[in-house]
């Protein structure tokens, strides 16, 4: 008996990649069932990524099996196709896994029972589906391929509804994966070969577990709190064989849940740095770095040299939230420890709350962001707070407790038409607690939207040196603007003002409601016309299709904010500041501003008191007589904007993307001498 599998890792692609990585979870499946089956010979094992080459094949002969994932980005798409195959053979057997699904009996029993079109949910202990599915797969062949043998009795690590009785069977628990070298690597086996010319990024797990218990996180459940690790040996050799075939410019990905804090991040931090020196790759790497044991993090973002960001995602700083949520953070002082080494790489660190958690007010969330900035971040991020299957959170007690008013919303980006009927992931947020109100949520919506336009990877950064250098910090320069967005340029101030109608109009008391307007409005989500992530939408408009407005409104804030008091800066300074800025900053459209070489006149040299980190003031990086400079673009530079357009599309949401791996402030035209007798002051150079 020969069994097909077919098995779906699927991301939305008709607006942007809702999800940009290899499909690596899938792949762990395969070459797990390969190593460890007693039945591996009668095994043909096919895996995809888009959901039109999964249609294809599912067109061309149907599998055996389809295994399809579930995330909170993807779980509409995996059952439409599910669906589809089931209407091309009935006798196809759906499994579906994935950390969405929920933690209570009764709560498993509905999520399953609404869901005719899966079989079985294979599950196993939190992101591990490797042994549950193995468990299936060979219970499946020694069925002979028949459902009602599969079912006649539980199988560890499953779960379905019996359609018969209407009930819920749960096969018993499975142990862990100790060693993760009992999954053969998928790279050394060549499943991922073909990803290796596409505009995905590479993938890699080095270790499994996190002992927090965040209760609004997958990660949190008990069986998950050991860590279990790959060997150095394993994960060097997976790295040189994605450094050999990989584009240099292609992020790594990192899917752990706290690199930097174990002893063998560091080996596997020299290590990335040996293949940077060697093949030019990784540039970047993407991850989700420690929450503690920050002398660590410094150690091992120093062998990493500046390919990895240090990202505090401590949620909150409130101490009484942090015990609701049950969480642990790294201490501020140490962060800004960090922050002070980050900086002296040249690399940047980014700070992470969450909107609306349990406890928190407007005051202590504003009072976090203040904090954050005090550290040198040089980017906020504030999520919003999803209720997720399989997280603590989700429970009815928690809601009851904080009274979480919650909405449902389009998943930004993730919605498509594969099999001709609209497919639209939803979500589920928290809008308002007992602390927090509605207001006071769409207030921080708009104060985070500035922040993010203005402050975000440094995208005006000389501009906020200059503010702080005169005593103004980056909060209060912040919180002017938003006491002045009635002031600001008609254009900035209609986008705003389109911000917030927005925010309130995404928001759907049901599900049900909020996929009826999905569906009425499909044409326009699947333009960009409306919807998508709005905070990344927005700030995409105001950074590169706004520009010169944004400029001209933070201008105009930064004057605000320095009048007043004496001595507190010169008009001359600020204009050259500024000026400079317009002159470098690439936007929209990108094919034209990276061809242009606008020219730059000025008596203060802005780039060399940038060198200086700003440690003097500007004034003491005078030239002798103003200078005037042209401008070019390095080409790399613009073979790296090219490539990513040409993924992602010039639009807010590609751009969202696009940026996701670019710092805003390598979005630059550099100086270029033009004059002879262009010479630099005394002052400039000490």
């Amino acid at each position: 008996m020969t069994v097909r599998v077919f098995l779906a890792d699927l991301g939305h692609n008709q607006v942007t990649l809702s999800s940009d990585v290899y499909p690596l979870g899938v792949a762990n499946l395969v070459t797990y069932a390969l190593q460890h089956s007693p039945h591996a010979d009668q095994l043909r094992f096919s895996i995809f990524r888009e959901p039109q080459d999964l249609k294809a094949a599912l067109d061309r002969r149907p599998p055996d099996v389809l295994g399809v994932s579930s995330y909170a980005w993807n779980h509409s798409l995996s059952r439409t196709l599910a669906r589809y195959a089931k209407g091309r053979s009935a006798d196809t057997l759906t499994l579906m896994g994935g950390p969405n699904f929920p933690l209570a009996a009764e709560d498993q029993f509905l999520f399953l029972g609404t869901m005719p079109e899966i079989d079985v949910a294979v599950r196993g202990p939190t992101y591990e589906g490797e042994r549950a599915f193995l468990n299936l797969i060979d219970r499946y062949i020694e069925a002979g391929g028949a459902m009602e043998g599969l079912c006649d009795a539980p199988i560890a690590g499953s779960a379905w509804v019996d359609r018969r009785s209407s009930t819920l069977v749960m096969g018993g628990e499975i142990d862990r994966i100790r060693d993760l070298d009992e999954i053969p690597s998928p790279y050394l086996s060549g499943w991922m070969d073909p990803y290796f010319e596409t505009g995905y990024f590479p993938m890699m797990q080095i270790a499994r577990g996190c002992p927090f218990r965040c209760t609004y996180c997958n990660s949190s459940v008990a069986s998950n709190d050991k860590v279990f690790a790959h060997s150095i040996a394993n994960v060097r050799a997976d790295l040189e064989y994605i450094a050999k075939r990989v584009k240099p410019e292609m992020t790594l990905c990192l899917a752990d849940d706290n690199f930097g804090m174990y002893d063998r991040d560091e080996e596997i931090a020299e290590y990335l740095s040996f293949l940077q020196d060697r093949y030019g790759w990784p540039r970047y790497v993407r991850t989700t770095t420690g929450k503690n044991r920050g002398e660590r993090i410094i150690r091992v973002m120093r062998k990493a040299r500046n390919m990895l960001p240090m990202t505090a995602a401590v949620q909150s700083m409130n101490p009484e939230v942090l015990k609701n949520i049950e969480r642990s953070n790294i201490k501020l002082e140490t962060f800004a420890d960090i922050q002070k080494e980050v900086q002296a790489q040249g690399a940047q660190a980014y700070g992470e709350l969450i909107l609306n958690l349990p406890g928190e007010t407007m005051a202590s969330f504003r009072q976090a962001i203040r904090d954050l900035l005090g550290t040198g971040v040089q980017r906020v991020s504030a999520h919003q707070l999803m209720l997720l299957h399989g997280t603590p959170m989700t429970s009815r007690e928690t809601r009851k407790q904080f009274e979480f008013q919650t909405r449902f919303r389009v998943v930004a980006r993730n919605l498509g038409d594969y099999t001709g009927e609209p497919v639209i992931e939803t979500e589920e947020i928290v809008v308002a607690t007992s602390t927090y109100s509605f207001q006071d949520y769409l207030d921080t919506r708009v104060f985070h939207l500035l922040l993010t336009i203005f402050y975000y990877e440094g995208n005006f950064e000389e501009a906020f040196a200059y503010a702080a250098q005169q005593g103004v910090e980056p909060f209060d320069v912040m919180a002017e603007l938003q006491q002045r967005l009635g002031e600001a340029p008609e254009a900035f101030r209609e986008m705003m003002d389109d911000f917030v109608r927005e925010s309130r109009e995404e928001l759907f008391e049901t599900e049900e409601a909020c996929v009826a307007w999905s569906k009425e409005n499909f044409a326009g989500l699947l333009d960009g016309s409306i919807g998508g992530n709005l905070l990344s939408k927005y700030s995409m408009l105001g950074r590169f299709f706004l520009t010169h407005e944004s400029m001209t409104f933070l201008e105009a804030g930064i004057r605000a904010s320095l009048e007043g008091e004496k001595d507190r800066g010169r008009k001359d300074q600020l204009d050259a500041v500024l000026d400079y800025l317009r002159t470098v900053i690439l936007h929209v459209p990108f094919a034209e501003t990276v061809r242009a070489t606008p020219s730059w006149t000025s008596a203060y040299d802005v780039e060399a008191w940038r060198s200086k980190e700003y440690a003097l003031p500007l004034d003491a990086c005078r030239f002798a007589s103003p200078q005037t400079f042209s401008t070019e673009v390095d080409g790399e530079l613009a073979a790296l904007i090219e490539s990513r357009i040409a993924t992602f599309g010039e639009h807010p949401a590609g751009l969202g993307k696009f940026t996701r791996t670019v710092f805003a402030r390598d979005l630059r035209r550099r100086l270029v001498e033009t004059p002879r007798d262009n010479e630099r002051s005394k002052e400039a150079s000490a």
